[in-house]
């Protein structure tokens, strides 16, 4: 049996590893539904799938597919339902390697939280590897 003291050691590291740790990334089924056409026509897509919802503070990030688009994240500053996208951005077009996506989003994006600046970043990263 692993030594609970022990155990007090790794789980910072376990969460200091994960980026997106703190990062609300539950989308309820009811609200995917909702909001992917609603993405899609703010953007003027046909047939969205929501892949990835990030949430912290006002700030919401999906990571989105559509039919005949690349994987594509758009950024909204408030609630989608009442407010239009702050910019969508193709993964495709992103800069290559976490660091330098981070740098890009956190220039772009004052406003967002640093935490979901870098849980961004992450996602976009292993995006861009598969």
């Amino acid at each position: 049996m692993a030594s609970p003291l022990l155990s007090l050691f790794f789980l910072p590291a376990l969460a200091a590893a994960d980026p997106c740790a703190g990062i609300d990334r539950a989308l309820a089924e009811a609200d995917r539904t909702a909001l992917a056409p609603l993405i899609g026509r703010q953007l003027e897509l046909r047939g969205v799938t929501i892949r990835e919802s990030l949430h912290s503070g006002d700030w919401r990030v999906f990571l989105i597919g559509a039919r005949g688009a690349d994987d594509s994240f758009v950024f909204y500053a408030g609630d989608p339902a009442s407010q239009r996208y702050v910019d969508a951005i193709g993964t495709f077009a992103l800069p290559d390697g976490e660091a330098a996506i981070r740098r890009w989003l956190t220039e772009s994006f004052t406003t967002m939280p640093g935490a979901l600046a870098a849980c961004v970043a992450h996602v976009a990263a292993e995006a861009a590897k598969s």
